[in-house]
């Protein structure tokens, strides 16, 4: 059977939730597939380098991952190697979070040995040519890149080489689509992918254990918030989502989509009693009448259950500092909002010159497209691409699974 190598972002102790989901499509997936290849999993952390979250342990995910720098060389006994989701090539991502990462775990001694390390693993420094011509990049981002970033004399040359030399590209956002387009020089293929995440379709994470902490949802629906978690939540949020609840006539319930305490702002909004498991949280998504949060996985976890997500951010651009995350920048947000002619449903944390009165106009076009018909379209656009996004990912996987192996004598 084909052999794929999948590599993901560490999610250490399955902390992130949006991260988790991310993995679980590439299993639906293959699953999908009818199990036609096998995957093996890697990452720079595995998930036990720290203990589990409480409602991801004893769940049996479809997955068991290695640590990446320690099994390079396996990657060419694949037929295939697929480097799946998030910020993995993006300058910043090298220089920031993973190699903070790599020297709070003490797998690097300093700085310059962790980017030698992240350039080996995540942008392949060492590997032929021939191995590139068989690794696929799906539901990335380089959204933040530019032109002083390929500036740099030893990101520059990998990242190029990485881009042109791998068999196809798709990123998650169509800009990030645009500067892929540039740096291949291909103007004719799509690089617009959607996020990893939307690749599960409603039901594929039905194999995960969940309790009935996701099936007691109030009759009629409820709104699902969760916030404060990626931007602070501002003087007049709290109200906007209580008016929200009257109007729809849902009660709103906090959604523990991390374990973090809840923001003084809206430390007033219950919790769903009981203990919940990890499949809960995806469980109870297309249950809700809607989610109000954040947090970029929510959202798009949402809207690819088929539930509308009102989507909290700062304004952008905004001043960022050399200690700033851009990983956590509220930029993706918005730019996946306005993909899908969503936003509408994006909420921006600056008051507005209209105040009050402009925040009821949001809030009588957030009801009247909830109400009629148009959060339904959303949500439709949003899987269609979807769809179509897996149909091509998954047919170019097969082909090239097809062409690695070596005939069959006769």
């Amino acid at each position: 059977m084909a052999r794929v190598a999948v590599i993901t972002a560490p999610n250490i102790g399955y902390r992130n939730t949006g991260m988790l989901s991310v993995d679980l499509a590439f299993e639906s997936l293959r699953r999908r597939a009818g199990g036609a290849f096998d995957a093996t999993w890697y990452t720079l952390h595995t998930p036990d380098t720290v203990p589990l979250r409480a409602c991801a342990r004893g769940t049996d995910v479809p997955f068991a991952f290695q640590p990446l720098a320690e099994n390079l060389d396996a990657l060419r006994d694949h037929d295939a190697v697929v480097f799946w989701g998030d910020f993995l090539h993006t300058r910043h991502y090298l220089a920031q979070d993973a190699t903070n990462r790599l020297l709070d775990f003490g797998i690097a001694a300093d700085r310059d040995a962790a980017r030698g390390l992240l350039n080996r693993t995540l942008l392949l420094a060492d590997q032929p040519d021939e191995l590139l011509a068989r690794t696929l990049s799906y539901g990335g981002t380089v959204l933040h890149n530019s032109q002083s970033d390929y500036e740099d004399k030893e990101y520059g040359p990998l990242f190029t080489r990485l881009v042109r030399r791998s068999h196809r590209m798709w990123v998650r956002d169509p800009l990030s689509a645009a500067k892929i387009t540039h740096l291949r020089g291909d103007r004719t293929t799509d690089h617009f992918g959607a996020d990893a995440a939307l690749l599960s379709r409603p039901g594929d994470l039905g194999h995960l254990p969940v309790t009935a902490w996701s099936r007691s949802v109030p009759q009629g629906g409820a709104i699902g918030v969760f916030l404060g978690a990626r931007t602070p939540v501002p003087d007049w949020l709290p109200a906007h989502c209580q008016a929200l609840s009257d109007r729809l006539g849902a009660p709103l319930e906090w959604l523990p989509w991390f374990d973090r305490d809840v923001p003084a702002p809206v430390a007033h909004i219950p919790a769903r009693p009981g203990e919940h498991t990890i499949g809960d949280l995806f469980a109870v998504l297309p249950r809700y009448r809607l989610v109000i949060t954040d947090t970029y996985h929510l959202a798009v976890n949402a809207w690819g259950a088929g539930t509308p997500a009102v989507c909290v951010g700062a304004p952008e651009p905004t001043p960022k500092t050399h200690d700033d995350y851009l990983t956590l920048s509220d930029v993706k947000k918005h730019v996946f909002h306005m993909a899908y002619d969503a936003t509408d449903f994006y909420l921006s944390t600056q008051e507005g010159s209209e105040g009050r009165q402009g925040r009821d106009r949001d809030l009588d076009r957030l009801v009247r497209l909830l109400e009629g018909g148009g959060a339904a379209t959303v949500a439709a656009r949003i899987r269609a691409h979807a769809d179509h996004s897996a149909a091509a990912f998954t047919e170019t996987l097969t082909s090239l699974l097809a062409s690695s192996r070596p005939p069959r004598s006769a």
